[in-house]
């Protein structure tokens, strides 16, 4: 495989991935995509840990690797650590003590590019199924435009591929909602497409929205422009009207939904545009670093009393810029599911400060993911850009730090569902993150 193929194929693993884990393990076919799941799951591992370069502290490797669904040490120390160390050409290092258990381990990855490059070695290694690199090949060229079913089969059997695999693939994908099979008004010829069409793509767009009559696309439009314009806009903001709108955009891809949940269940979604970034085809923030930095900064300056993010870009400035920021109070509660990513790590610092003429001794954020924060920033510069937003939540006796987070797919699929939380659970994971528990 080429590196462009391998990178490919690892945004396609974690996409997949992030798509199935929503599924049961035992639900029938979804042995199929295994070693798509695995590399995925890996993946997003990877985009966990990348910028701490040493993590020596097992039990914090565990919450991080916990945080993606790699959910027990067993699994962590024999099956993705070994397959990322054969995988990563000595870029991930097992750190050992004397005994050989694995301790800690180290990583030199200074990019999202080398974590996918990682994912998709992995995945050739593991000697993917047919029908896995049909979904592969499918869900990347679906993504540059939908495609007519005949269209798209007779590429893949151009690739080499038979159209028994082909079919198989498509079965299984439709199955696992990773493509979309519909028919166009005037023709009985299926038209494939899938999660990752952005709404950008008028073809696309056309057809979900047909059914429409003037005023509503009208008005669908005036949703859509108001989430490009202010990205990260809450979504409960929007005219209560626009509800039947606002979920066809959610389901089609027009507006990327990011929730962030409460540890004591306040949830809050807040919407982005499908082309947030991406000048490059698999640069697009399939890590969702970007989305829950900003989601993040929208959730401190909206409904928490602990946060003073009265400027934003002033905020990330100074952060990328000093590397931490702090002490505050806040940062010791409103930023865990930036820790649980690996974007910013929280540590306790003396600093001196020219307000008051004294020391102060407290929480710091300390920036690990500088290239995170750029792009946020160069998003909220943007002059088309509108950070600000007038909230009208006015009690916060619910609220605490917040402690879960769902990717834009995982919202598209599971409107609704909220999972439960366990406040011990939580304060424990953060504990060994920030290193207080050896």
């Amino acid at each position: 495989m080429s590196k462009r193929d391998i990178i490919k194929a690892g945004y396609w693993s974690i996409a997949t991935q992030k798509h199935l884990k929503q599924f049961t393990i035992d639900s029938p076919g979804i042995g199929n995509f295994g070693n798509l799941s695995t590399a995925g799951k890996a993946g997003r591992f990877l985009g966990a840990i990348r910028g701490n370069q040493v993590i020596d502290n097992i039990h914090k490797l565990e919450q991080m690797a916990n945080s993606v669904g790699i959910s027990s040490r067993a699994e962590l120390e024999m099956i993705i650590l070994p397959y990322l160390v054969s995988a990563s050409d000595q870029k991930i290092e097992l750190i050992k003590d004397v005994t050989g258990k694995v301790t800690g381990i180290a990583e030199y990855l200074f990019t999202n590019s080398a974590v996918l490059e990682i994912s998709g070695q992995l995945f050739e290694n593991l000697s993917p199924t047919p029908e896995e690199i049909v979904t592969v090949e499918t869900m990347d060229e679906t993504k540059k435009i939908p495609y007519l079913q005949n269209e798209l089969t007779e590429f893949l059997v151009n690739k080499g591929h038979s159209e028994e695999n082909i079919n198989l693939s498509y079965a299984l994908q439709k199955q696992f909602k990773l493509i979309q099979m519909f028919n166009k008004s005037k023709s009985s010829e299926p038209i494939i497409s899938n999660e990752y069409v952005w709404g950008g793509n008028s073809e696309k767009i056309a057809m979900a929205i047909s059914g429409l009559q003037t005023e509503g696309r009208h008005s669908l439009k005036e949703i859509i422009e108001i989430i490009q314009q202010s990205q990260g806009y809450p979504l409960e903001k929007l005219p209560k009207e626009a509800e039947e709108l606002l979920l066809l955009a959610k389901k089609v891809g027009m507006i990327n939904p990011t929730t962030i949940i409460s540890s004591r269940g306040m949830r809050k979604e807040f919407g982005f545009s499908s082309n947030l970034i991406g000048q490059h085809l698999h640069d697009d923030d399939i890590l969702d670093d970007v989305k829950l930095l900003l989601a993040s900064i929208r959730f401190g300056e909206n409904y928490t009393p602990y946060s003073t993010i009265n400027d934003p870009e002033r905020f990330l400035k100074k952060l990328i810029e000093s590397g931490d920021i702090g002490p505050h109070d806040a940062n010791a509660t409103d930023y865990t599911l930036l820790e649980k990513k690996g974007i910013v790590r929280v540590v306790n610092k003396t600093k001196f400060n020219y307000y008051t003429g004294r020391n102060r001794t407290g929480a710091c954020l300390e920036l690990i993911r500088k290239d995170v924060a750029e792009e946020a920033l160069k998003i909220i510069k943007s002059p088309n850009y509108n950070f600000q937003s007038d909230s009208e939540i006015t009690d916060f006796s619910s609220m605490i730090d917040t402690g879960s987070f769902l990717s834009p797919e995982e919202s598209r699929i599971r409107l609704g569902e909220m999972p439960e939380h366990v406040r011990e659970v939580e304060e424990h994971a953060v504990r060994v993150l920030r290193g207080e528990l050896l």
